[in-house]
């Protein structure tokens, strides 16, 4: 049976901040993957922590994420890195440089896996919007696009594959609905449309036999 490993990594979004095990999206992935591809033995790890921007996460990179050997891992940062709190607040120069090495990092990983030429796949995730009538003027949408921008643009220069959140919730409608009480985190709406996009992106990468596709 071919074994294959999906590491979720980010903030408080994938970690679930104020949801139940059921409702984040990685556990989630954990318990349908083998329904769905049952031909492919799954190890799918929550890697993500509360609060981290990427300078948390790069330096947590080799500790949390390569130390499994994925072949994916799914990156979702930028909501705390936007926010202009003196704790948090990372600049579009920093953001960009910690994201562009952690993308690297991942890619250079041998994972030793044999699929995807031994290389594991980033897919970058755009984080979704705020309610700024909460969180104005610490965290907007406007600013929080020009980090969207940075994770669009190493996308493609990266060649990983992109889930754009933020406008699949802009376009959901009432996007507030997607997200808890407190305006950042999401509530169990939002966890099943994340969930979705993610389980959307995967089967993108399984062929019919189950087998990881060759991306680069």
């Amino acid at each position: 049976m071919i074994k294959t490993t999906i590491v979720g990594f980010g903030d408080s979004l994938t970690y679930g901040y104020g949801v139940t095990r059921n409702v984040k999206y990685i556990e989630r992935l954990e318990k349908f993957m083998p329904l769905y591809f049952p031909n492919i033995g799954w190890n799918i790890y929550n890697a993500a922590s509360n609060g981290d921007t990427t300078r948390e996460g790069l330096k947590k990179l080799e500790r949390k994420v390569l130390s499994h050997n994925p072949n994916i891992v799914f990156i979702l940062f930028g909501s705390n890195d936007s926010a202009t709190n003196e704790k948090q607040f990372r600049s579009l120069d920093e953001y960009e440089d910690n994201l562009r090495k952690i993308i690297t990092k991942i890619k250079s990983h041998n994972n030793r896996t044999g699929l995807n030429k031994c290389i594991p796949i980033p897919i970058l995730i755009t984080p979704p919007p705020v309610r700024e009538d909460i969180w104005s003027p610490i965290r907007t949408n406007n600013r929080l696009k020009q980090y969207i921008y940075i994770v669009k643009s190493l996308a493609k220069e990266y060649n990983c594959p992109l889930i754009d959140f933020f406008e699949e919730a802009m376009n959901y409608g009432d996007y507030s609905e997607l997200l808890s009480d407190d305006g950042l985190h999401l509530s169990e709406k939002g966890y099943d449309l994340l969930y979705d996009l993610t389980f959307l992106e995967l089967t993108k990468l399984i062929n019919y036999e189950g087998v990881l596709k060759d991306w680069d």
